[in-house]
């Protein structure tokens, strides 16, 4: 059994949007996009902890649109699918359908602030139910983003002692009993050691002597230090972790690694409490990332992905763990005019479709990407140093904008488009005006590869082949660059006239000369040439501070658009 999809309106941030799963499911967006909202309104239906009182709506909670309007009704439906589970089965009894689905919906009022729940097996065949009676059965284990590491490690702790307690078989108990009093026979050994101690002795003297001032009532009674183990099962309560390494007691660490052991106290807690047999569990964990560098990150994502028995929701902003997840198995919650929505609606096999074109260069795409607002699609690493240097020199703060150039290095620009698209992430190519030879029906032609390209990236036919010998120059002086670069940069494709060097050599002569120490153009863009990424490194190092020069000049309209539709995103 899984949820399917959830639908939402009027919650929060959310007007209306649809948002489907998939097993093991990674919930990703900027600050305040809403990834938090979606959990809380699943938890609504399904979080047992979560008490019934807050299950009443805050006014805060009807949406807002962006003209001020607030929403009448909340609507939160979670549709399951593949239904099999008898206990799940018998507790919604003729709520589910022949094909396994059943939906559970949160209905809220902001007229009086009134709440409904339903049940069925369809949006049209709803029971109204007058509570989550379910939850014994179908329900979300939930750790929230911003935890108490100490006190939710006491916690589990403690639950996990209990469950552990409750399922010993009978000899074993028998044998804790005998240990038990063992233990309460030290402990008062201990203590009377402790009190023993000379200046515990006069410390509780002191608080002794202080005590008869206050109260006749109090002659009689004396206080004292000891190990704060009154009974043995306070001792056992106090338990602390401690850890241990190459057979030394050491101190737990840091947050990282105690982030680390609270979600295995959980997950083993949570273990011991789910009952395959008699419940369906959900797991939800928001910014499991905490306080953890980027390889421990990656290894916790794993954790979470193959070790919880059941389907798992974890929200992050880690590019680290988002590297682990297959795209469409990711969720890029976006705002648009103030609405909260999904990408491609969430988990979507368009995205899986995209992906399947890298075939074993999946890792080729960062997974920076999915966090970004817009992105800068480039040829290689030598463009990729290079508007990064140009940023800088025009005052454009990328991560301010957050907005991710990426090198294609020869792999299709459709490719890196497609799967941009399907996540709803606005994407600015810059490419090379290739030309290369062909021949048709032995008739020597040339092909115009660049213009091509950028024509089908912005939606538009392919242009034919030209006469053999046709040079980039060619289509410049004959105004058919012009002419194309006019149709694909408004869809945010962006032609190089030849290639970086050479328009870099056109917009910047003089300083391209005199670091290749060349008297002609041409001779210092063949030595930029010669070992591009190198050159290219020692040429912007030298002259950096010289790109401001040409902020207005064709090398940095792709980059100037890519930061227009980060800032419209």
């Amino acid at each position: 059994m899984e949820i399917q999809s959830v639908q939402i309106s009027g919650y929060r941030n959310y007007h209306k949007a649809t948002i489907k799963f998939n097993k093991s499911t990674l919930i990703i967006g900027g600050n305040d996009s809403g990834k938090t909202n979606l959990i809380s309104a699943i938890r609504l239906l399904l979080d047992k902890t979560l008490p019934e009182l807050e299950l009443e709506p805050l006014p805060s909670d009807f949406h807002f649109d962006e003209n001020g309007k607030q929403a009448n009704k909340i609507c939160i439906d979670i549709f399951f699918t593949g239904i099999v589970e008898d206990a799940v089965l018998s507790v919604l009894k003729g709520n589910v359908s022949d094909e396994g689905e059943c939906l559970l919906r949160y209905v809220a009022d902001k007229a009086d602030l009134s709440y409904a729940l339903y049940c069925g097996s369809s949006a049209d065949l709803l029971n109204e139910v007058n509570s989550r009676f379910y939850l014994k059965y179908l329900n979300l284990r939930y750790v929230k983003s911003k935890r108490d590491l100490d006190r939710f490690i006491a916690l589990e702790k403690k639950q996990l002692l209990k469950i552990s307690q409750e399922e010993l078989e009978a000899g074993d108990a028998v044998e804790d009993r005998k240990q038990l009093k063992l233990i309460e026979r030290d402990l008062n050994k201990l203590n009377e050691k402790v009190r023993s101690l000379n200046y515990v002795k006069y410390a509780t003297a002191a608080v002794n002597e202080e005590l008869l001032k206050l109260s006749y009532d109090l002659s009689s009674y004396t206080v004292h230090l000891d190990s704060g183990a009154i009974e043995t099962q306070q001792f056992i309560d106090n338990l602390k972790l401690g850890a241990a390494t190459s057979g030394s007691k050491v101190s737990l660490g840091g947050d990282g690694r105690n982030n680390q052991i609270l979600l295995a106290l959980w997950k083993a807690k949570s273990e011991r409490e789910f009952d395959p047999d008699s419940e369906v569990v959900f797991y939800c964990v928001e910014e499991p990332e905490a306080h953890l560098h980027p390889h421990q990150q990656r290894k916790l994502a794993d954790y979470l992905i193959n070790e919880l028995p059941g389907q798992v929701l974890i929200t992050t902003h880690s590019p680290q763990i988002a590297a682990r997840f297959s795209p469409e198995s990711i969720v890029n919650i976006k705002v648009k005019k103030g609405r909260s929505v999904a990408a491609s609606g969430g988990c979507s096999k368009c995205v899986s479709a995209a992906w399947e074109d890298f075939g074993y260069r999946m890792s080729i795409l960062p997974a920076e990407a999915f966090f970004a607002k817009s992105v800068l699609l480039v040829e290689g690493p030598s463009e990729q140093l290079f508007y990064h240097k140009l940023a800088t020199a025009l005052d454009l703060d990328l991560d301010f904008f957050n907005i991710s150039i990426l090198s294609v290095d020869g792999i299709s620009f459709k490719v890196y488009a497609k799967i941009l698209d399907a996540m709803e992430i606005p994407w600015t190519v810059r490419t090379d005006n290739d030309v290369s030879d062909i021949k048709v029906n032995k008739v020597p032609q040339r092909r115009l590869d660049g213009l091509n390209r950028s024509l089908r990236l912005a939606g538009k036919p392919s242009l034919p082949h030209m006469k053999a010998g046709t040079s980039q120059r060619d289509l410049i002086t004959s105004g058919l660059w012009a002419n194309i670069s006019k149709i694909t940069n408004a869809k945010g494709v962006f032609i190089s006239k030849i290639d970086l060097e050479n328009d870099l050599a056109d917009e910047m002569p003089s300083e391209i000369k005199a670091y290749a120490k060349k008297k002609t153009v041409a001779e210092a863009v063949s030595f930029l040439q010669a070992k591009k990424a190198i050159r290219m490194r020692a040429y912007l190092k030298e002259y950096s501070s010289a790109l401001k020069n040409i902020g207005e000049g064709d090398l940095a309209r792709p980059l100037l658009y890519c930061v227009a539709e980060a800032m419209d995103a």
